[in-house]
């Protein structure tokens, strides 16, 4: 008998193909197998016993790396084989599904022991990968997964490894190579250039000795220091132009991330999974120089993915590795720029000769209530796509937002977050963006019928999507902020209604005003606005998120206050004219006028990082036992709508704070009160509609007091609760809830 099969999932550039020909050889039967786009294309013949044996392991193993979704099976005329063959790559245009490639994915444990052994003949080779591992987004041009499609086509094979390409481990893997023919290692500093085992040794020295390196890695360059060093930390920041935002740190192995922080199974797990992604993790102690991670009670640690980030770390201990640009810029991918970069701060270019196709800076993720959130969404997820509980009537394209650019296409029931970019203020992110949005519209074969982006005017996301929709006579289906971010948790979960608080730092309205701290019903594609933060007059547009002093002055004026600070008559006499002045529920310049109430911090010099410290405060407060201040925030109707007195909570934190109340009990009381107030709300709108269903969504939402404090009294009282876990709960993920709610559902 013939069988035809057709097997869709991450199927290649995992070495699925070399593991059927294997299962074909092991079973006696004869066929084919291909690459076709994205999926796998195999014909058997044999025996009935023989076939039906081969099926039934193909059902239940697969190599490692492979996530097999679906066989397609069916029994095709008898043909004759004179053997089992792997036939060139194909195209699979008519699928009715886009294709699943898998992310780049770190060096498995077999390459691992080949690295360290002296014996082997890729002994401390940095580009050492095998089927089962390797760069594999970040080097792919276009579908199906060929060497020729992929930036390793300049590689000529050396004769081993096209021995090895037809046989074991390696066979018709993509990324095969070694010291004698693939990418070498160089290393370009102002004094010399070398090459090889030597680049290696020169620039662990240079390390060692205090330098910073720029490091190509696998979706960008990286800068490296030693994280105890406090001269090569300052001067890393210099470099970069960043003030205080922490660094995270690359650690070698598991057992010395163990000895700085507190990882539990589901953390080490993380760690260890195939995105290799930084994980927030909670420092048991902080052998390194405050300049690394300040005085955030979480340090950003990860695994190395590659065998150069393994040799470095290996040699040298933890590094600081942080992605290779300017702050607010996109991350270098060419050698050129980074190679002309002239600095004093800049010791070396560590670097080789693959190209890097798609920019890709690394994951960010943290365990909540024991499941694994992403907090940033690149190297090692993208580009997996969010599998939906349901199929699109139209493909779509999805905008995002502009501070954390990232665009979602969808197709069938998949949908395809992009990386994150960046600010799209930025030129170069806006370019990125673009370059990349046409690339995955190619390899998934997605033409948008559909096209959402944010309701703000402003949005430059919103006038690239203006733009597509005039341009193709596609309809733009403009979607409220915090509309798209509830519906992102309800992509991720299936959902088709729930009640969903959407907290974070700016958002426009359907009526005009800044939103941020709104609880919605949403259901299908609609939403009602059931209740939200009462309207505090902001004054200073963009400014007012730097500056938490003019936040906290605009909630003083509101609050009835004579005084604020030096600026505070000015503030109100601007708020008095209506002088660039908007009415703002927003939950971001809450946490930031309380944060500078309390004397915690006045000015974010990055995302968030009042609210963080605001956290930190009363982070401290739990640990040390103190109770939260008895706060509350009053809630009341006014003109039909569901009020939550946010000026009177600030004017009593204030008027506490001035009578000597403990400040980190403050703020404290202050989470407890927030999350108090989304228990009492999701309960009035469960007696009034019966939904049972409760969705927390948006920036501030990053913060794991307010995030668990919310989730465990919901739950507590009986809501069925959902966060994102598979795109961030920021910017980052409202494209999937765009896209959601444009998919005709």
């Amino acid at each position: 008998m013939t069988v035809f099969a057709l097997v869709y999932g991450v199927v290649q550039g995992v070495g699925y193909r070399p593991f059927v020909a294997r299962i074909a050889r092991e079973t006696g039967v004869m066929g084919t197998v291909r690459n076709a786009g994205g999926e796998v294309k195999i014909a058997a013949s044999g025996t009935e016993a023989e076939v039906e044996n081969f099926l039934s392991r193909l059902r239940s193993e697969q190599p490692a790396g492979a996530e097999v979704l679906h066989i397609e099976e069916r029994r095709v005329p008898e043909r004759v084989f004179d053997g089992f063959r792997i036939l060139p790559s194909g195209r699979n245009d008519g699928a009715e599904e886009s294709p699943v490639f898998p992310s780049d994915l770190p060096m498995c444990e077999d390459c691992l022991r080949e690295l360290r052994d002296p014996q082997n003949r890729r002994y401390r080779y940095p580009f050492i990968s095998c089927a089962s591992c390797g760069p594999r987004y970040s080097i792919l041009e276009s579908l199906p997964y060929d060497r020729e499609t992929t930036s390793m086509k300049g590689f000529a094979m050396c004769q081993a490894c096209a021995e090895e390409y037809s046989e074991g481990r390696r066979r018709h893997a993509q990324t095969i190579s070694c010291h004698a023919c693939g990418p070498q290692l160089l290393l370009r500093t102002p004094e010399e250039e070398c090459a090889g085992e030597k680049a290696l040794q020169k620039g662990i020295a240079l390390l060692k000795q205090g330098g910073i390196l720029a490091v190509k890695g696998v979706g960008g360059y990286q800068l490296a220091c030693l994280p105890g060093d406090a001269s090569a930390v300052e001067r890393l920041r210099l470099l970069k132009g960043r003030e205080t935002k922490p660094f995270a740190v690359m650690f070698p192995s598991l057992e010395s991330i163990r000895r700085v922080c507190a990882a539990g199974r589901a953390e080490e797990k993380l760690l260890a999974s195939p995105a290799r992604p930084i994980v927030l993790l909670e420092k048991r102690k902080d052998p390194f120089c405050p300049g690394v991670s300040g005085a955030s009670r979480y340090l950003g640690a990860f695994l190395p993915c590659t065998g150069l980030h393994q040799l470095l770390t290996d040699e040298c201990g933890p590094l600081v590795m942080t992605s290779g640009n300017l702050s607010d810029t996109p991350i270098v991918t060419e050698d050129g720029p980074m190679l002309r970069l002239s600095s004093p701060y800049l010791a070396g270019v560590l670097y080789h000769g693959r190209k890097i196709v798609t920019p890709l800076d690394d994951s960010v993720s943290q365990v909540v209530l024991g499941k694994p959130r992403v907090i940033r969404r690149s190297r090692g997820y993208v580009p997996m796509p969010v599998f939906l509980g349901r199929k699109a009537r139209f493909p779509v394209f999805a905008a995002g937002g502009d501070l954390k650019g990232c665009f979602c296409l969808l197709r069938g029931s998949r949908a395809y977050p992009s990386q994150y970019f960046g600010d799209m203020g930025d030129a170069g992110v806006f370019r990125n963006y673009r370059e990349n949005l046409k690339r995955m519209e190619r390899l998934f074969r997605i033409e948008p019928e559909r096209i959402a982006c944010d309701l703000h005017p402003g949005y430059r996301t919103s006038a690239i999507a203006e733009r597509l929709a005039e341009k193709s006579g596609i309809p733009l289906i403009r979607v409220q902020h915090h509309h798209a971010h509830i519906a992102s948790v309800m992509a991720e979960n299936g959902l088709p209604s729930c009640i969903g608080a959407a907290f974070d730092g700016t958002g426009y309205g359907t009526d005009g005003a800044v939103w941020g701290g709104e609880i919605l019903l949403c259901g299908g594609a609609d939403f009602q606005r059931k209740a939200h933060f009462s309207y505090v007059p902001i004054c200073g547009g963009d400014e007012a998120a730097r500056n938490a002093e003019l936040a906290a002055d605009c909630y003083r004026a509101a609050a009835g206050f004579d005084s604020g600070s030096g600026s505070f008559s000015l503030v109100r006499a601007a708020l008095a004219q209506r002088v660039n002045t908007a009415e703002s529920s927003s939950a971001g310049r809450l946490f930031d006028a309380v944060c500078a109430e309390l004397g915690f911090g006045s000015r974010n010099t990055f995302e968030g990082e009042c609210a963080i410290a605001l956290e930190n405060a009363a982070a401290a407060a739990k640990a040390a036992g103190k109770p939260p201040f008895p706060l509350k925030i009053s809630i009341f109707e006014k003109g039909g709508e569901i009020l939550l007195d946010q000026t009177g909570l600030f004017r009593r934190i204030s008027e506490e704070a001035r009578r000597g109340a403990d400040r980190e009990a403050l703020a404290l009381g202050f989470h407890e009160a927030l999350a108090d107030a989304v228990l009492d709300v999701c309960a009035a709108v469960r007696a009034e509609t019966g939904e049972n269903r409760a969705v927390l969504s948006g920036g501030t939402f990053a913060n794991l007091l307010l995030l668990t404090g919310c989730a465990e009294r919901l739950q507590r009282a009986g809501f069925q609760v959902f966060f994102n876990r598979a795109v961030p709960s920021n910017d980052g993920g409202l494209s999937l809830g765009q896209a959601w709610l444009a998919m005709g559902i």
